[in-house]
This record gives structure tokens, C-alpha cells and sequence, in this order.
């Protein structure tokens, strides 16, 4: 069996974790040229033909995991304030003449607007619960008190 990466995030670094029976912990940066296969016996991580084996009686787990740096997490978080809200949710960086949509708790929309820049969405109409706003590709909750 071999398992590999077709394609990778350039925002993210995945990271091949191995974890033997000792406790120590070996990290090997996934790259797409990246193979990783097995034996009976021995498990292989073959970064452009550089191979480095580990004997399986030694091994506790494997996993992969993949980071990204503060600054792409925050691009990609929408930022809303108060939360709770009571009667208006802030909002911040938006994009010019960006869709802003927020849905209930089962996914109903129950409100859409237009808005630029850092804009102030009345909520003072909406139940109190939890919900779910969304600008762009950027998602967030927030609670209606």
C-alpha cells in the first residue's frame, strides 16, 4: 500500500507524524512527492527518493497533521462583535459590497444584507438562539440574546 499527497494547500504544511513505543515523536514535512508505504515489518516515508524506515514492533502511531500560520488563520476567521448580541452585530473587514448572510441554527436563512468595511447589522428582529453568519467563504456563530 502507498500513501501519497496529490495535491497540497500551499496555505497549510502537513506534517507526517510517527510516534514510537518510547515516546519519542519524528515529524517529516509532506511535499506531493511524498510516498508513504509499508512492509510486513517496516514502515517507509520516501521524500524524492531520500527514505527513512521504521521498524512497526517500534511504533505506537502515525498521523498526520497540517498547520497554518496565525496570520492565514485570521484572514480566514470573520470577525463579529459583541457575542452574545442583543440588538446589533458588528462586523468587521468586509469586502466591498459583500453578501452577508446569516441562518438559523437548522440552516434557514432568516436574514440577507449588503454591506462594506466594518458595518452594523440590526438583529434586533431575530429570536434569541444561536446563529450562524456568513460573508464571502468566511463563517461564524454568534448567540442572540
Amino acid at each position: 500500500m502507498v500513501l501519497g499527497l496529490t495535491s497540497l494547500s500551499m496555505a497549510q504544511n502537513v506534517e507526517f507524524n510517527i510516534v514510537k513505543t518510547d515516546g519519542t515523536t519524528t515529524s517529516h514535512v509532506m511535499n506531493t512527492n511524498t510516498k508513504i508505504y509499508y512492509s510486513d515489518t517496516q514502515l517507509f516515508f520516501d521524500d524524492n527518493g531520500t527514505t527513512v524506515s521504521y521498524n512497526l514492533s517500534e511504533l505506537r502511531k502515525a498521523y498526520f497533521t497540517t498547520q497554518q500560520s496565525t496570520e492565514e488563520v485570521e484572514n480566514q476567521q470573520l470577525a463579529i462583535y459583541p457575542n452574545p448580541a442583543k440588538d446589533v452585530l458588528n462586523i468587521k473587514n468586509l469586502a466591498d459590497n459583500q453578501e452577508v448572510t446569516i441562518y438559523s441554527i437548522n440552516g434557514a436563512v432568516v436574514m440577507k444584507t449588503i454591506a462594506s468595511g466594518n458595518a452594523e447589522i440590526n438583529i434586533s428582529e431575530l429570536r434569541p438562539g444561536m446563529y450562524v453568519v456568513s460573508a464571502g467563504n468566511l463563517v461564524s456563530k454568534f448567540i442572540k440574546m
